[in-house]
């Protein structure tokens, strides 16, 4: 497995990591969070998880999938 194709997990990763350490910090510490930085953060927070976890992980393995038999039938 090389760089590439640890970029993304990782990202979502933090990006989820992140997103819970300001969920965690705006409730137990008693600072008011941004209405703008909240709706944000879930956004981001969703899109990673939803690109991860959905169909759009799927449809990257669909398209390696077909790159690989376009270049082994064009041999």
């Amino acid at each position: 497995m090389n760089f590439k194709d640890n970029v993304k997990p990782l990202l979502a990763f933090t990006i989820v990591i992140l997103g819970f350490a300001y969920f965690f910090l705006a409730t137990f510490t008693g600072v008011n969070p941004n209405d703008q930085i909240l709706i944000a953060i879930v956004g981001l927070m969703t899109g990673a998880a939803g690109y991860y976890f959905g169909s759009s992980s799927g449809t990257a393995k669909k398209d390696e999938i077909i790159q690989q038999s376009m270049t082994e039938t064009s041999k």
